[in-house]
């Protein structure tokens, strides 16, 4: 009983995982772009801060973690990239 469960999982899992990446695929056909990486700096005008650390290994106004990835159409902003920065 205990493998069905895990082999019915891992059979979502991987059509969730189809899903997601034909919907990316068919995003950037259209000229819908995600951004927003760790270690990127930090831009306002492409990013909103929601948590700060104060941690001097690393440069200032670096990004350490991304909430959520923001996205942009044809170089226009349509939601901001939630981060955490540093510094």
């Amino acid at each position: 009983a205990i493998a069905s469960e895990q082999e019915d999982y891992e059979g979502l899992k991987k059509g969730v995982q189809m899903t997601y990446d034909g919907l990316m695929a068919s995003l950037e056909k259209l000229g819908v772009t995600a951004y927003g990486e760790q270690g990127e700096q930090f831009d306002p005008n492409l990013h909103h801060a929601v948590m700060h650390i104060d941690d001097d290994s690393l440069d200032a106004n670096v990004i350490t973690d991304v909430f959520q990835k923001g996205y942009k159409y044809n170089d226009k902003v349509v939601r901001p990239a939630m981060v955490k920065t540093a510094n």
